[in-house]
């Protein structure tokens, strides 16, 4: 048995043994019949995503930064913080521990500028953060064969071909990647769920704060 798919069982027997209700799979409204409904199902009954009032999950729509912060960390299970000098974080917002948790853990770079927390997160970014948090092997010469391959980092680049080589990310039938884009709630359940499946959770990451270094106050604008 697969060490993820054996930690998968684990989890969702502790959830049976511990909780004083009874466990069953997250079902929303808008998610029956969708392509990632498992993925969904699976993500959302182990507690690591979550829907919106109304039984909705809206699949199709793009994740947010602070949204996908939020799952990466609670998989890690982080713990450690690092002061938030962003200018549109503030301290009374629902995700000002997830961006400290984000930047301790070496995945986000700080600034005194603005972050924009609510803006979509690009689809290389979650490539470089996913990659970098389940320490993948890195594999930039296989973004060659894409037509986009070119427009991602030098940071994301190794990660994404590392996840196109295992076959959690695959190019569409244009041979794009579009790494600048948005990626979708479903897809983030899709790529999350299949690498919690072979590899089981990510390890927690801790970057000294003598070697967090910070970018330009323009560096999310």
């Amino acid at each position: 048995m697969k060490k993820g798919r054996k930690l998968l069982l684990i989890l969702l027997t502790l959830l049976l043994v511990f909780s004083s209700n009874p466990v069953f799979a997250v079902k929303y409204s808008d998610t029956v019949g969708h392509w990632a409904q498992d993925y969904i199902d699976q993500m959302s009954s182990i507690g690591f995503v979550t829907g919106y009032d109304g039984n909705k999950f809206k699949p199709d729509n793009n994740i947010s930064k602070v949204e996908f912060f939020s799952i990466i960390n609670s998989m890690a299970n982080l713990k450690k913080t690092y002061a938030v000098t962003f200018s549109d974080v503030k301290t009374t917002d629902w995700f000002y521990e997830d961006v400290s948790k984000a930047i301790k853990a070496g995945y986000l770079t700080p600034t005194t500028g603005k972050l924009n927390p609510h803006a979509a997160i690009s689809r290389q970014d979650v490539m470089g953060i996913v990659g970098y948090m389940y320490k993948l092997k890195q594999n930039p010469q296989v973004l060659s064969k894409f037509k986009d391959g070119s427009l991602f980092t030098e940071d994301n680049r190794g990660y994404a071909g590392g996840l196109v080589s295992l076959g959690v990310i695959n190019g569409a039938e244009d041979s794009l990647l579009r790494p600048n884009e948005g990626i979708s709630r479903a897809e983030i359940c899709k790529i999350l769920f299949l690498l919690m499946d072979e590899y089981g959770l990510p390890g927690e990451r801790v970057v000294v704060d003598s070697k967090i270094k910070f970018g330009d106050k323009n560096l999310y604008n």
